[in-house]
């Protein structure tokens, strides 16, 4: 009989009838039965096959485990990789091989087996099929009395993850093999009650079933005219049960209600796990791979939208694939750490966040330099507050080659994010008090700028740090890095003012520096909002999936490089860098300069 897998014990059941009449079937009596089929006897008592179809076992015929089979059937019930690493196989062009999965694929089976909602955002060739099928036979396997329905944009579609299904159910070994009840191309029922139910998706798809797992494939691409109709129906049955599940994948397309579902998951705004799975995740798909792509697809634009997962049409971003790529495999988890000149402001910080490998200690260090990005919102729960914070560091001399006609030692220096405070809950008082905090007690003051956006609440924010500890006020205007205001203007005032006619050079900058790798940024947050920036039809730069308050603290610093703070950071800077770095950047420089390009001396830059 089959084993069924319920709160980590394995159940043997045994149906009702006349015991004394009925085979008891062991692996070792199929094995023989076989044989004798295959000898051209036939044996009395019957056959343990579903319609004499030896890939499939009969419906409550009696069992006999063995001890190892039930320690077998315990782990691949506990464990979805395990279970597709040691009895999986999947049809090739070498004929039926073991599943050998890539490590994203394991990854994205126990995201599946941990989430009661999962959606996962997929480029196109990664092997989501394959890991579907593994989830969907897992699941009627180990499960009992569940119904497992499975949709999809196109009938065929949904006939392949079936098929697929199918192919690993009828290679399992016997002792796993689901008994079967009812067997066609679209339904699939067992005798230890579960079944598999395939459709197209229509606005009345699955109307009238108990679901217990909805598995949506290619939601996006489902037709937009009964899309929305179609989820609003179904999703209230599955939510109201418990232990029903629902899982959701597709590529991208467009901004529809997959579009909705998944970026409100990666903002923790619904219940669903988000998980997504990249082109260069897949062994031997590298640059080299994209380009030769490019070249037979015959645009870059027509590459995105087959293997990008890009919601936006990649000619409307600012960032390029291989920039954004890049980014997203640097993405770091920040940590958040506890200091006690911010717990006595009685204010939360809980949003302020650092690089997992960044020495809190070195803030007060001497030779160390700051730059802090602030971007001033109400604290209404609509656009963020944020301060952006980055070290100057000489930038990793892999990356020196990226400098085009360096004029001095200054053009080898950087920006490295390794903090961040977000929200937008704080009013600006509570704003005002991290931020002086963080400038002045944090940090060494005498070693810290700030660049501050000045367009809505910038000089709010001056007037509430020159006041906000009327006992004792360390601030000082110098910390606050001047601009012009207008392009004509003579003299430079405090902060960033964004203009239609600077915004745009501004961005284009930005993604010169985060090309060269001047300015890094590992922030998952941040990375979300610069992969997902771009050029609007009115031709503004803004966040086309949401919030842009990160990414904009980003370009604005980017502005920081131009001014004469940044080159008197640097010129302190200098001398501490390693002696060897030095002497490699004076032979760039010598280099360069023998080449005949023209040569600044750093004062000219200042």
């Amino acid at each position: 009989m089959p084993a069924q897998y319920k709160d980590s014990e394995v159940q043997l059941v045994v149906p009702k009838g006349d015991l004394e009449e009925r085979i008891f079937w062991s692996t070792e009596k199929v094995s023989q039965f076989m044989l004798a089929l295959d000898e051209g006897y036939k044996p009395k008592g019957g056959s343990p096959f579903y319609e004499g179809n030896p890939d499939l076992r009969k419906g409550n015929i009696l069992f006999d485990y063995t001890a190892h089979e039930i320690e077998e059937i315990k782990k691949c019930a506990s464990d979805i990789c395990y279970f597709a690493d040691n009895y999986c196989t999947v049809m090739t062009d070498e004929g039926l091989r073991t599943i050998v999965l890539r490590d994203y694929q394991h990854e994205m089976l126990n995201h599946f087996q941990n989430n009661r909602f999962s959606i996962c955002l997929a480029s196109r060739q990664i092997g989501k099929t394959i890991c579907s099928s593994i989830y969907i036979a897992w699941y009627v396997l180990f499960n009992y009395d569940k119904n497992a329905l499975i949709l999809s944009n196109k009938g065929a579609t949904t006939r392949e993850i079936i098929d697929k299904a199918k192919v690993i159910l009828d290679n399992l070994p016997f002792f796993l093999k689901p008994g079967v009840i009812k067997n066609d191309v679209f339904n699939m029922k067992f005798d230890n009650g579960c079944r598999i139910i395939g459709q197209s998706t229509t606005k009345k798809a699955a109307i009238g079933f108990t679901i217990h797992l909805l598995f949506m494939d290619e939601f996006a691409h489902i037709h937009s005219s009964f899309l929305d109709t179609f989820y609003e129906n179904v999703y209230p049955t599955i939510s109201s049960s418990k232990i029903s599940r629902v899982i959701i994948t597709s590529t991208p397309n467009g901004f529809n209600k997959f579009y909705d579902l998944y970026t409100t998951s990666i903002n923790g705004k619904n219940e669903y796990a988000a998980y997504r799975v990249d082109w260069w995740q897949v062994p031997g798909r590298d640059e080299a791979w994209m380009k030769r792509e490019v070249a037979n697809l015959g645009s870059e634009e027509a590459f995105n939208r087959q293997y990008g997962n890009q919601f936006i049409a990649s000619s409307n971003l600012l960032l390029g694939p291989s920039t954004i790529k890049r980014l997203q495999s640097e993405e770091r988890a920040f940590i958040h750490h506890e200091f006690y000149e911010l717990d006595d402001i009685d204010t939360n910080y809980s949003s302020l966040v650092w690089h997992p490998e960044f020495d809190i200690d070195r803030t007060r260090e001497d030779g160390e330099y700051w730059v802090l990005s602030v971007d001033i919102a109400e604290g209404n729960g609509g656009d963020y507050s944020v301060i952006n914070i980055f070290s100057i560091d000489v930038i990793p001399t892999e990356d020196f080659k990226n400098i085009k006609n360096p004029g001095s030692f200054i053009d080898f220096f950087g920006l490295k994010q390794i903090g961040v405070f977000r929200s937008n809950e704080h009013t600006i008082e509570e704003f005002s008090k991290i931020l002086y905090v963080l400038g002045f007690n944090i940090f060494n003051p005498e070693n810290v700028k700030m660049v501050i956006e000045w367009n809505m609440f910038g000089s709010e924010l001056i007037r509430r740090m020159e006041t906000i500890f009327p006992a004792k006020n360390d601030f000082d205007e110098e910390m606050i890095v001047k601009f012009k205001h207008r392009a004509d203007a003579k003299q430079l005032k405090f902060g960033l003012k964004l203009k239609r006619d600077n915004k745009s050079i501004f961005c284009q900058n930005f993604k010169k520096y985060v090309s060269q790798n001047k300015i890094t940024v590992e922030h998952k947050h941040t990375i979300t909002e610069c992969i997902s920036f771009g050029k609007t039809p009115s031709g503004s730069y803004e966040g086309m999936l949401g919030n842009d308050d990160l990414v904009m603290s980003c370009v604005n610093v980017s502005e920081f490089f131009h001014t004469v703070d940044f080159s008197d950071f640097v010129e302190e800077k200098y001398d501490l860098v390693d002696k060897s770095i030095q002497n490699t950047i004076d032979e760039l420089l010598a280099r360069d300069k023998d080449d005949g390009n023209l040569f600044y001396d750093i004062y000219d830059l200042v």
